[in-house]
């Protein structure tokens, strides 16, 4: 049986890969925090529901194609860690990509409120503990 924190953390990537841009930001708090690390496309730290629509329209400027595959779910405390398989084809090149890369998320009240990208699964359970 699954948690309701893995159920949101799946149904947040879902709504994602269907380009359903509002119901994914239906799943998180006003005071959401989304980081994407330095050396990533995009690096930077976006607050709340307008800083999620940014990074995700510049990310979907980036990519003409792009989804997420989940490979795990897992629950460390507070925190899921999501290790996925990222992939895309870039917009203007046509080059397709595959990156594996770890979501670490918390959630609040049936919500998202913290989404952080992370290299790898090991990465992500290091953040997940430090915290």
């Amino acid at each position: 049986m699954t948690s309701a924190q893995l159920d949101l953390a799946a149904r947040t990537i879902e709504a994602y890969n269907r380009g359903d841009l509002a119901g994914m930001l239906a799943l998180v708090t006003d005071d959401v925090v989304f980081v994407v690390p330095d050396g990533m496309a995009n690096a930077g730290t976006y607050h709340g529901p307008e800083g999620v629509t940014r990074m995700i329209e510049a990310w979907n400027e980036a990519w003409g194609e792009f989804r997420v595959e989940i490979q795990d779910l897992i629950e460390d405390g507070d925190w899921v860690i999501m290790p996925v398989m990222q992939h895309g084809r870039g917009r203007g090149s046509g080059v397709e990509i595959q990156m594996q890369a770890a979501y670490l998320m918390r959630f609040r009240d049936g919500h998202l409120q913290h989404w952080m990208i992370c290299e790898s699964k090991d990465e992500a359970v290091h953040e997940a503990r430090s915290r």
